[in-house]
């Protein structure tokens, strides 16, 4: 494997980790906090969050983890079938989906809990199925990225 196709490698595995990372916080004890607190409070401190989390980085990560690797799949096409090559070519996939969830199910989500008013009796049905939702979709999104860190460094091999 050359220099190029470890680097990207080694990228997409450090962009699937900094997903991983944060996907895990939010839903091991971000949103379980966030859910025992009233829900106008609760709603202000999400609101809050989701206008930060956009940060560069955060977007380069979950748009890229997946793409990053697609040059080392195709530059090693010839590789079809090999059990690195199949790693690789699932860590991208993993990726991939959890970039899919998050634009389908949890940024829409984001998107509904932003135009709420969080004093209303709306907001508070809207935040009440927002952390059961919201939260189930993160957890697939984490547990995809995470399986996408241990099968791109697999792939290395």
């Amino acid at each position: 494997m050359s220099g190029w196709q470890v680097a990207l490698i080694a990228v997409g595995t450090a962009l699937a980790a900094i997903n991983a990372g944060a996907f895990f916080t939010f839903s091991n004890f971000v949103m379980p906090a966030l859910g025992r607190l009233d829900a106008p409070e609760g709603i202000r401190s999400m609101q809050q969050i989701n206008l930060a989390a956009p940060t560069p980085l955060f977007v380069a990560a979950i748009i890229g983890a997946g793409p990053i690797g697609l040059p080392v799949a195709i530059g090693r096409w010839d590789e079809l079938g090999a059990t690195s090559h199949t790693l690789l070519l699932v860590a991208i996939a993993l990726s991939i989906c959890s970039t899919v969830v998050t634009m389908t199910l949890n940024v829409p989500r984001n998107n509904a809990l932003e135009h709420v008013d969080a004093d209303s009796d709306a907001g508070a049905a809207l935040w009440a199925n927002y952390l059961v939702t919201w939260t189930r979709a993160n957890t697939v999104r984490g547990l995809a990225s995470m399986a996408s860190v241990v099968l791109f460094a697999l792939s290395l091999n």
